[in-house]
């Protein structure tokens, strides 16, 4: 039951608008601290990365680097965007 409700949320994520650009200044501080007010809030969010972000990483290495960063769990990738969530404690999935 909580894999099929994990499930339904992230399919949901994938078509939402993406909430974060990563942009040519890659993974900066402040979109760490974004990244992390937005997980606290929706728990599950979509992150595109611009053209100009994938000059010096890949865009595994760049959404790697923000799950890494934030604590969040990287759910995959389609094109120049990902899903990535974040569970808090006590609230299950």
């Amino acid at each position: 039951m909580k894999n099929e409700k994990h499930r339904t949320r992230i399919s949901i994520a994938w078509q939402d608008p993406a909430m974060i650009q990563i942009g040519k200044g890659g993974v900066s501080d402040n979109l760490v601290k974004e990244t992390i007010r937005l997980l606290k809030k929706h728990n599950y969010i979509k992150v595109r990365m611009l053209r100009s972000a994938l000059d010096a990483k890949t865009k595994q290495e760049l959404m790697n680097t923000l799950c890494e960063r934030t604590g969040a769990t990287f759910e995959g990738l389609r094109g120049n965007t990902g899903v990535i969530y974040k569970i808090r404690a006590g609230q299950g999935v």
